[in-house]
């Protein structure tokens, strides 16, 4: 790194570290309340014992545990508890039921949370720039609860802080619904000098707990493809949740800087796995019951919030926390010498609407949840099956920049005629179903952003021969992309003095590369960012292409101050989402990681995460998404060229079905050394050739026998064998451990796998 990028670096590392110690100012009161105490609990086998015969009602009349019948159907019935809004959720086959509330408490909380526990609807309050945590009870809830034909409304007064709102549950077929409609939020102190409103909600925080080690169960975390948290005795090893941010980080808030009582949000650890769906869920599996958590509106500022016993409370719980209104740091100088703390001054515009969907027997658990989601996918977001059939994906880099004498050079890695020759080697090898995204193909290189018209770099071969490829390509049956970054702007290439997004204490927000020829990149507006993706678009057109890689704007959400005006998530999703969908009307879309409100737009994903972070949390990793999406859309993992252990990442491959990316060049990467493309260390065709045409074999023989099927079932077993069953009645074993193993007859190598069927 150039000795200006470390400056550049340091600089913004002391910033941070001055903005943050004037947040921690003393005038800002901490209520010490809002920490829990978590003891180590024994638990024995009788009271286990206990534990699931209390879940169990066998016949349960009009009332459960003070809560009254307030609605049913043939497989559920809903009770309401109307002081706290409490629910009680049964499964009328088995009789086993969730609670969204702890009854008996163990005693060991404070106030606070002894009240949070026991209420159905909490909250996060802000009192000009302090934040206390609430609920209905502390709040002095004044309740109206007006029944309908599937469930309620409540009017709900929070009288201590002159807050309203109305929440509405409504029992489905398979669950309930749980909505506070926004147009019902009412914060009568809003405009006082000293500001009252809510800063976050959270619905139905206690659906599904358990204490400590009494229920034998997990809950599913979203974190990459899915993880699991064990509902074991944790024995304080942890003291924080798990925190993942819906759908990403928002540029638009330096979250350091931002007000927090609860210190517990902070993770220290590196940047993980794209949270690209907004779900949860907790399994039971002792009592065979399970509940997946949909957030169907407000995803844009939720966060899931995952609790294992130790964390704050001896109490297992997962929730969705809304973000309704932030306290920031306003800049008052270009410097950053001087600052004032601020509310928002509006809260989120969306309304926020759960959905929850129970399983039970056999359907109870996270493949059950995953094949629930899929059909949810289709009925209720449009989600249709696309072309599946196996493709290995292989990527291009065309050309970067280095410094050179004068100005910048051309960097030259992959051209036309490289790509050329690499399809028709490839071929000869019998490797003919290919995917490619061409990256770097623009005038100026892979840096040059933003895309407004279609002209390619003439180091490459130039527009006119990029246009004769892609359509030879065409004609060879390969799907040939041009990818799009149409979020950045690089400030090096482009004027980024209007159009760029602000934080929203307007400071312009910069992406740092750490790299020595382009330092830092923009985000332009939404509104920017749209018109020159159109621009762009209608370019393509004219020349015939219709395929395009996009990345940036699909999965990125943003809060901005443009004008002295502060727009949030909600408003950029606004923008974007019907461009994405104007886009994908005349042109075949690949996205990169895209948020799942755009999954309906995309004909392929790219960069699917394959497992997890591998935070501390994290007991086991399934593949939750992939459950969920193959055999609907073609999901493409990350670089297998990057991968340390190769073997293993195939045996993933496998088991997830998610299709294998190489990432490529004609010249040695070592020619990067002095770009920002640097970290491709290894790329070079000629050596990977061999794997390629390995993993293209093998990996094609196994999804061509599913192609057009969804997963139905997978399990896991003791002895690190996974099982996947597809709707078509195909069967495919993995075996991750070193051992031969044994299931259905038949006999799977250590570190190998086999495609059989069902028996």
């Amino acid at each position: 790194m150039a000795d200006k990028n470390w400056k550049r670096y340091l600089l913004k590392s002391l910033t941070g570290l001055f903005a943050g110690v004037l947040l921690a100012a003393p005038t800002t009161v901490f209520a010490t309340e809002n920490s829990g105490e978590a003891v180590d609990v024994e638990v024995s086998a009788e009271e286990k014992k206990e534990a699931l015969a209390e879940a169990i009602v066998a016949n349960p009349g009009d009332t459960i545990k003070n809560h009254k019948l307030v609605a049913e159907n043939d497989a559920l019935q809903l009770y309401l508890y109307e002081p706290t809004l409490s629910l009680i959720i049964r499964d009328k086959k088995t009789g086993a039921i969730m609670e969204s509330t702890v009854g008996e408490s163990d005693g060991t909380l404070n106030k606070t949370w002894e009240s949070f526990i026991h209420s159905g609807i909490g909250f996060d309050i802000l009192n000009g720039l302090n934040e206390e945590r609430s609920d209905l009870t502390s709040a002095g809830a004044e309740i109206q609860v007006h029944y309908t034909a599937d469930g309620f409304s409540a009017d709900v007064n929070l009288t201590k802080y002159q807050i309203s709102f109305t929440l509405n549950v409504a029992l489905t077929a398979d669950g309930f619904t749980a909505e506070i409609p926004n147009s019902s939020i009412v914060e009568a102190l809003a405009g006082e000098a000293t500001p009252v409103t809510i800063g976050s909600i959270y619905i139905y925080p206690f659906l599904g707990y358990t204490y400590s080690a009494e229920r034998s169960g997990y809950m599913f975390v979203p974190d990459g493809n899915g993880s699991l948290i064990y509902l074991e005795d944790n024995d304080g090893r942890f003291t924080s949740p798990q925190t993942l941010n819906v759908w990403g980080g928002n540029a638009g808030v330096d979250e350091t800087y931002v007000l927090s009582l609860f210190w517990d949000e902070y993770q220290t650890v590196n940047d993980g796995e794209p949270v690209m769906a907004p779900i949860f869920g907790m399994v039971h599996t002792d009592s065979q019951m399970a509940v997946l958590g949909i957030i169907e509106d407000g995803a844009e500022d939720a966060r899931i919030m995952a609790y294992p016993n130790g964390a704050i409370t001896n109490y297992n719980w997962i929730t969705p926390r809304f973000t309704m209104r932030r306290i920031y740091t306003q800049l008052l100088s270009k410097a950053a010498t001087a600052s004032v703390r601020l509310q928002e001054s509006n809260h989120s515009s969306c309304d926020l609407r759960m959905k929850y969907i129970f399983l039970s027997g056999e359907d109870a658990d996270y493949a059950g949840m995953a094949v629930k989601y899929r059909e949810y996918l289709m009925n209720e977001k449009g989600l249709g099956q696309k072309d599946t059939s196996f493709k290995i994906k292989l990527d291009f880099l065309g050309s970067d920049r280095e410094n050179g004498v004068i100005g910048k050079k051309a960097v030259t890695m992959t051209t036309t005629d490289n790509i050329r020759d690499i399809y028709d080697d490839l071929a000869s090898s019998g490797v003919t179903s290919i995917t490619s995204v061409y990256k770097g193909w623009q005038k100026g290189g892979i840096w040059s952003m933003p895309i407004t018209k279609y002209k390619a770099d003439g180091s490459i071969g130039g527009t006119h021969d990029l246009t004769k490829l892609t359509e030879e390509a065409a004609a060879k049956g390969i799907d040939f992309y041009l990818y799009q970054d149409a979020l950045r702007a690089n400030p090096d290439t482009v004027n980024t003095t209007f159009n760029v997004i602000k934080k929203l204490n307007e400071s312009v927000y910069e992406e740092d590369t750490y790299k020595e020829i382009y330092e830092y990149f923009n985000y332009q507006t939404p509104d920017k960012a749209v018109e020159r993706m159109n621009a762009a678009l209608a370019s393509y057109k004219k020349s015939g292409i219709s395929k395009l890689a996009l990345t940036g704007i699909t999965n990125h959400l943003f809060s901005y101050n443009y004008n002295s005006k502060l727009y949030n998530r909600t408003d950029t999703l606004n923008v974007l989402e019907p461009a994405l969908t104007a886009a994908a009307d005349s042109m075949d879309l690949m996205m990169e990681q895209p948020i799942s409100e755009y999954w309906s737009l995309a004909d392929a994903i790219m960069g699917m995460p394959v497992n997890t972070s591998n935070y501390i949390f994290t007991d086991e990793e399934v593949p939750f998404l992939s459950i969920a999406l193959k055999g609907l859309i073609p999901m493409y993992a990350d670089y297998t060229n990057f991968e340390a252990n190769r073997s293993e990442f195939f045996l993933e491959l496998v088991e997830t079905g998610i299709y294998p990316s190489f990432y490529l060049t004609w010249e040695d990467p070592v020619d990067l050394l002095y770009t920002n493309s640097s970290d491709l260390y290894t790329s070079k065709y000629s050596v990977y050739k061999s794997e390629i045409v390995d993993d293209y074999e093998r990996l094609k023989e196994v999804n061509d026998a599913v192609n057009g099927a969804v997963i139905t079932d997978h399990e896991k077993t003791a002895d690190g064998l996974a099982v996947v069953t597809y709707s078509n009645g195909v069967r495919i074993y993995v075996n991750h451990s070193d051992q031969a193993v044994q299931y259905d007859g038949i006999t799977i190598d250590g570190m190998s796998y086999k495609v059989g069927e069902v028996g």
